[in-house]
């Protein structure tokens, strides 16, 4: 049976960057969770956030997270808040959480310079507050924790990733 690997972590931590590379990697297929759900339901996340609402768009979410798949899968950030479909690919497939500080992401983020359909929870107010939420919610559900440093290219990033995962060591 095929491995799969499910890339989980904060926005902007590196998932579907690091995803793709893994799945080239590993010479296996790459979804990324944004390309899932406009498959699924026809239409950009940030799209149909804004045109159904918050709690339509978490459902769509939620259910679009069990989808079966062989090969590298890169979760949206905010699934951590769905605890039985967390629990069953927790169960099912190996989980690689991307653990990137705050600092890390906020600079990622502010490069970017595109919308991204990021839901606060009730009680939530800043980014910094679902940072730190989240963070102690992706400490219940991975296989693989990788740090993301500063510093590090994704290449570097990518080896300790296939150092954690394969039983040899990755070398250029």
């Amino acid at each position: 049976m095929p491995r799969t690997f499910i890339l989980n972590g904060m926005c902007y931590s590196g998932k579907s960057t690091l995803g793709k590379m893994l799945a080239d990697t590993l010479g296996v297929e790459f979804l990324d969770s944004r390309d899932l759900f406009f498959k699924t339901y026809g239409e950009s996340e940030i799209s149909y956030l804004k045109r159904m609402g918050r709690e339509d768009f978490s459902e769509a979410e939620r259910k679009s997270l069990l989808v079966d798949f062989n090969g590298v899968f890169s979760c949206g950030g905010s699934a951590i808040y769905y605890p039985e479909e967390m629990e069953v690919l927790h169960q099912n497939y190996e989980i690689i959480w991307l653990d990137a500080d705050y600092d890390i992401i906020v600079k990622r983020k502010n490069a970017e310079g595109w919308e991204r359909p990021i839901v606060f929870p009730d009680g939530i107010n800043s980014f910094q507050e679902l940072y730190e939420q989240r963070k102690k919610l992706y400490q219940n559900y991975y296989t693989h924790r990788i740090k993301i440093t500063k510093d590090e290219e994704p290449s570097q990033t990518m080896k300790r990733i296939l150092n954690k995962i394969v039983n040899y060591k990755y070398s250029d």
